[in-house]
């Protein structure tokens, strides 16, 4: 790994920048932030990563790019390797791989390397808890393999039986678990694969395949409509189909609080977590709700740690970073990154198109191409926004008796081109940015000068000025009446941390982007 005084570090500041130049910014700061260079000797480059399911992604996908970079670099063609780094990186998070599967538990799955943390039992070097590697306490395999036909299962079924459960209209949950039925369109194979979410869906795929290694927890957030529940469910229908029989626990965060809370209530609490410490798989959606929520995040965390040592799978999904989520505790965004924590972008313009034509077939519309153009243009946010104007073309195209074309889309999604040239009103983005931080909107509209108060305070005033046209003087009325002169200060200095703080940018970008899903 590079260092202050390693000679090779200008080669990775120079490599980095031509790679800058080929990528969209997103793009390589996904892939790239935390790359390292390990060494360089003649014609090849080795680059480090933080585990081996990102050697293998970044060696298909990305390895002729960075060659390419590299000649530019240096002149000279050169061969460029990915490799597992298990330095710790400049945010101070472990990039070590995670325990070896147990002798006895068959096959190596791919991606899981030796000599991980813990594997004498002892935590590793980034807190993670440890696991006995052999003796009575060594784990068992992680997953049982899949069963031979005429099995039968744990709850009694045949696997013929148990298979059915991950067909159209599957259900998760059993006597002690929650009940859910799983979307019958909410499949791999349905989920359309563009530059936005290539490694959500890869990671999401690796998990499918092998639960419980590497790829443990999954952490998958974005703004809302992307696609998240999406592959939440994919990977519960495609664990079921390999393994049935297994116990899955698929509920919503605000489930998973009502439940502790109604256990606590009922002096329950040893059975609540008998039920959820005992799982081979937890699958939380929207885990950003456990925000304000201590005691809840308490718990979590204790059944966190429980499944990890097990070795189960954790999959959640939440609106942001595990590191913007407010008032999480910091032992929580830590146990979060531990795996691999993968954002979904709004899709791109091509991806859109792709996604307008697979939903039009599956609601069975003839769509021209130039209709799918003009759809994605208009419909940019999220896919839920894309459904809804198919569902707007559908629906005008049955009434009129016509088929779809341009000047039907033109007049039947006009009411989505004026919401879209609609300027946002100050009281969504103060509420907007309220929730984010974990305040109330009376708050913000007070006198109160808490630290608490004051930071969401100046974010709203900045994005009002940012996204409305309204004057420094409307603002400062909005919020209690402040003279200009505050309202100006706040937003010097929110676009001076902007400017210097590149995570607190990112919160801006999250804010706006919801602001404006309206």
């Amino acid at each position: 790994m590079t260092g202050p005084d390693d000679p090779h570090r200008d080669d990775l500041r120079r490599i980095l920048d031509a790679i800058r130049g080929r990528l969209r910014k997103r793009q390589f700061e996904t892939w790239f932030a935390r790359t390292t260079l390990m060494s360089r000797e003649a014609d090849v480059v080795v680059l480090g990563v933080p585990n081996q399911f990102l050697s293998e992604w970044m060696t298909r996908e990305y390895r002729a790019t960075v060659e390419a970079a590299a000649r530019d670099v240096f002149g000279r063609p050169m061969t460029v390797r990915f490799e597992v780094d298990g330095q710790p990186a400049a945010d101070g998070t472990a990039l070590v791989p995670v325990p070896d599967v147990p002798a006895g538990s068959g096959p190596r799955p791919p991606g899981v390397v030796h000599g991980g943390p813990g594997t004498d039992g002892k935590p590793g070097n980034d807190g993670r808890p440890g696991t006995p590697t052999q003796g009575p306490g060594a784990p068992k395999p992680l997953f049982p393999p899949p069963a031979a036909p005429g099995a039968v299962d744990a709850a009694g079924r045949t696997a013929a039986a148990a298979r059915a459960i991950a067909g159209p209209g599957s259900t998760l949950g059993g006597a002690d678990l929650p009940t859910v039925v799983l979307q019958p369109h909410y499949t791999f194979d349905q989920f359309v694969v563009g530059p936005s979410n290539q490694l959500p869906h890869a990671v999401a795929r690796a998990v499918a395949d092998h639960p419980g290694t590497e790829n443990n927890p999954l952490f998958l957030y974005g703004s809302v409509g992307l696609g998240k529940t999406h592959l939440l469910q994919a990977i519960c229908r495609e664990v079921l189909r390999r393994r049935p029989g297994l116990r899955i626990a698929y509920l919503s965060c605000e489930q998973f609080t009502n439940e502790y809370v109604s256990a606590v209530q009922r002096n329950a609490t040893e059975a609540f977590r008998a039920r959820f410490r005992n799982v081979d798989m937890l699958v939380i959606d929207d885990i950003h709700f456990l925000a304000n929520k201590e005691r809840t995040q308490e718990e979590f965390f204790h059944t966190f740690n429980a499944l990890y040592q097990q070795r189960k799978q954790i999959i959640l999904s939440s609106d942001a970073a595990p590191t913007e989520i407010p008032t999480l505790e910091e032992r929580l965004v830590s146990r979060f990154r531990w795996g691999v924590v993968a954002e979904i972008e709004p899709p791109e313009v091509e991806t859109r198109m792709a996604i307008v034509r697979r939903k039009a077939e599956s609601m069975g519309l003839v769509i021209p191409d130039d209709v799918v153009g003009y759809v994605a243009d208009i419909a940019r946010r999220n896919i839920r926004e894309l459904e809804g104007a198919l569902a707007s073309l559908r629906t005008r195209a049955t009434v009129d008796q016509v088929p779809i074309d341009l000047a039907l889309a033109r007049v039947a999604l006009e009411p989505l081109l004026r919401q879209e040239a609609a300027p946002l009103g100050i009281e969504r983005i103060a509420t907007v940015v309220a929730a984010h931080y974990g305040t109330k909107l009376a708050d913000l509209r007070s006198q109160k000068r808490t630290k608490s108060v004051s930071l969401p305070r100046q974010v709203a005033m900045y994005l009002a000025r940012e996204e409305t046209g309204m004057s420094l003087v409307e603002i400062g009325d909005f919020f209690a009446g402040r003279d200009h002169t505050t309202v100006l200060y706040a937003v010097e200095r929110v676009a001076e941390r902007v400017r210097t703080d590149e995570p607190f940018r990112q919160t801006i970008e999250r804010l706006r982007d919801r602001i404006r899903s309206r």
